[in-house]
């Protein structure tokens, strides 16, 4: 299996902290322009989350037979459902913001956020466990 997993990752943690980063900023310094960019950085890194759960999923079989210990995969797997699900809900609160259904909490939105990346270099750090000493996905060759 091409490794579609690893090439995808990079992009939710680094656009998914830059959102909240900027929605930090905002509180204190261009609040509009802030605002702006942490949703239109949010929205294209949940949809990179989205997509990196998804060729999780395609990766694990494989993963799962290379005897990796199944309870670090599980919990990597599930910290990334749980921080997706967390992301959903903070890309759902800045879309009710911008349409009017809401007024603004940029509290709630920073400490949504916050807790979000936590919990996405948590799972980050169990995915690079998988690999770095697990093994996962190396293919090792005999010269």
């Amino acid at each position: 299996m091409h490794p579609l997993h690893p090439m995808i990752v990079h992009f939710p943690i680094a656009l998914l902290t830059t959102a909240v980063g900027l929605d930090l900023i905002g509180t204190r310094w261009r609040p509009n322009e802030c605002r702006i960019a942490a949703r239109v950085t949010l929205v294209l890194g949940f949809i990179a989350a989205v997509l990196a759960l998804l060729s999780g999923h395609l990766a694990e079989e494989a993963v799962e037979h290379s005897g990796v210990p199944k309870t670090v995969l599980e919990l990597h797997e599930t910290l990334a459902g749980i921080t997706t699900g967390m992301f959903a809900a903070l890309v759902a609160l800045h879309m009710a913001v911008s349409m009017g259904w809401l007024r603004e909490r940029r509290g709630l939105a920073v400490a949504i956020g916050l807790a979000g990346v936590v919990l996405l270099l948590v799972a980050s750090y169990y995915g690079g466990s998988l690999v770095y000493e697990y093994g996962a996905g190396v293919v090792f060759s005999s010269k």
